[in-house]
């Protein structure tokens, strides 16, 4: 008879599998990773393939984003550097397939991004467009923490960035970005 904590555990994976969940993972986030995320995701039924090439993108974005600013991160002695960790969920749903990236971000970080989206969510595909130009032009240290691919995730998806922000230590928070790519 499991412990209570390993009935927790199994519950949990079960629940996963109760979901139309086609990618779950947590952890570092290396070229390993990515490469069989981005096998998997390359494969998805071809009856979605212009969606396809959207979750391929998208979720690169996502990754990208997620080891370049986890506070979390893990020495590879094999690469001799280190990576962000963090979790990676792409799901499918009836109407749609959801990118979801989260991990732990330093506080100071987090108003930037915060900002970031909402100014993202709140222009139209063309103001989308235009503003990503503006941003390619200026230097990287004048564009600060939140990044080009914000703006082109948005662009990529057609749908708004929808953020979730939950305090988890002391000057950290859990930052997760939710993506929706309609079928």
């Amino acid at each position: 008879m499991p412990s209570k904590e390993h009935k927790k555990a199994i519950d949990q994976g079960k629940d996963l599998f109760k979901e139309k969940m086609k990618i779950s993972y947590k952890g570092p986030v290396d070229e390993r990773i990515l490469t069989v995320f981005g096998d998997y995701i390359s494969s998805i039924d071809e009856s979605y393939r212009n969606q396809g090439k959207k979750l391929f993108k998208i979720f690169f974005e996502l990754a990208e984003n997620l080891s370049s600013y986890s506070s979390e991160k893990v020495w590879l002695d094999s690469k001799n550097k280190s990576v962000g960790v963090g979790a990676l969920i792409l799901k499918e749903n009836d109407s749609d397939f959801m990118l979801i990236a989260g991990n732990p971000v330093f506080d100071e970080n987090i108003i930037p991004v915060i900002e970031k989206c909402e100014y993202i969510n709140s222009l139209d595909r063309e103001s989308l467009r235009k503003y990503k130009r503006e941003e390619r032009r200026r230097t990287p240290s004048a564009r600060g923490n939140a990044h080009i691919g914000l703006i082109q995730i948005a662009l990529t998806s057609a749908n708004p960035l929808d953020i979730e922000i939950t305090q988890v230590a002391e000057n950290i928070s859990y930052l997760s970005i939710a993506v929706k790519i309609d079928k």
